[in-house]
């Protein structure tokens, strides 16, 4: 029997290379102008089959000239932000006061808000300078309260945080707010810096020592930065029970004869409007008993007549 045979088993040998492209290199299964895919005969060895993209249509230059680089599509470069970088590296487990207000969006309170005399929450029309319903008929220990806003919230939650765990930078952020807002009402009052003068109500020593801070002595030097003014240490604290679930009644007989005016640092507050720098304003009982312990250390100093305002983080609604 003959077997049936191809035409390139009936080639000659010498006729034929390897890959059975003629000798003379014009192509055949293996050769770039015939290739094995257009005579459709099977290659040995085979040739890796190489796809050679379309050429990218013509696209105009970029604005800006030819050597701005053309922004190309697809996502974004990956970013770190501060905060992320901290969280990762750091071991950050809270936010800072700024990052927090400004996530939220909070703003502290505008000066019709409130009352401002005593900082309570006051509607529209409902107070005046000579103060609310509720602080009209008492005599107040100052003429003028400001304050951020309500005891609540994330404004709560950053002044406990400055106040018992030692946090300073807290105490800072909190207190550059409250400068912020005493500037604003000293500015609607034609008050100068250099006639205003900071005093914080102090932490006792124990408790200074106890939470390693003192933290309205940073809220104070914190509003005279940002004021101009000028801070004056004008009392001193005796150590007493703390003020937390008290009644009124036994709030105020807490605070009586706690402060003690220094008479060397009363006398920088003659002819000077003081400020009373404190976190917390609840019943009033601490800042009325700060106040009349500064009005008696300036009488002693040698002056009559002594202007002071309140200024507070923050204005507790439940008593």
């Amino acid at each position: 029997m003959r077997l049936r045979t191809t035409l390139a088993d009936e080639e000659p040998q010498s006729t034929r290379s390897r890959c059975g492209a003629p000798p003379d290199g014009s192509g055949g299964p293996c050769g770039a102008a015939g290739g094995h895919a257009a005579s459709g005969r099977f290659v040995w060895p085979p040739r890796p089959f190489v796809q050679v993209p379309d050429e990218p249509p013509d696209e105009p230059p970029a604005p800006g000239g030819p050597d701005v680089p053309r922004r190309t599509a697809g996502p974004p470069p990956a970013r770190i932000t501060l905060h992320e970088a901290e969280a990762a590296w750091l071991g950050v487990t809270a936010r800072s006061w700024e990052a927090s207000r400004r996530e939220l969006g909070w703003l502290p309170d505008a000066p019709g808000t409130y009352c401002p005399r005593c900082g309570s929450p006051a509607g529209p029309f409902e107070a005046d300078a000579a103060g609310c319903s509720t602080c009209r008929p008492k005599r107040l220990a100052w003429e003028r309260c400001v304050r951020l806003g309500a005891y609540e919230g994330i404004l709560r939650d950053a002044i406990l945080s400055g106040k018992y765990t030692g946090w300073r930078r807290m105490c800072q952020d909190l207190g550059a707010d409250l400068g912020r807002a005493v500037a604003a009402e000293l500015g609607l009052a034609s008050i100068q810096p250099d006639a205003v003068a900071i005093c914080p109500v102090p932490t006792s020593r124990r408790r200074r020592l106890a939470r390693g801070l003192d933290h309205t002595a940073i809220l104070a030097r914190e509003v005279a930065r940002v004021t101009g003014a000028r801070v004056a240490p004008a009392l001193r604290r005796r150590h007493r029970p703390p003020q937390q679930g008290l009644s009124p009644e036994a709030r105020r007989a807490n605070v009586r004869g706690a402060f003690v005016p220094r008479l060397g640092a009363c006398s920088q507050c003659c002819g000077r409007v003081v400020v009373l720098v404190d976190d917390v304003r609840t019943t009033g009982a601490t800042l009325s008993a700060a106040g009349r312990a500064l009005r008696e250390g300036v009488r002693k100093a040698g002056d009559r007549e002594q202007a002071v305002w309140a200024a507070v983080l923050a204005v507790a609604t439940r008593r």
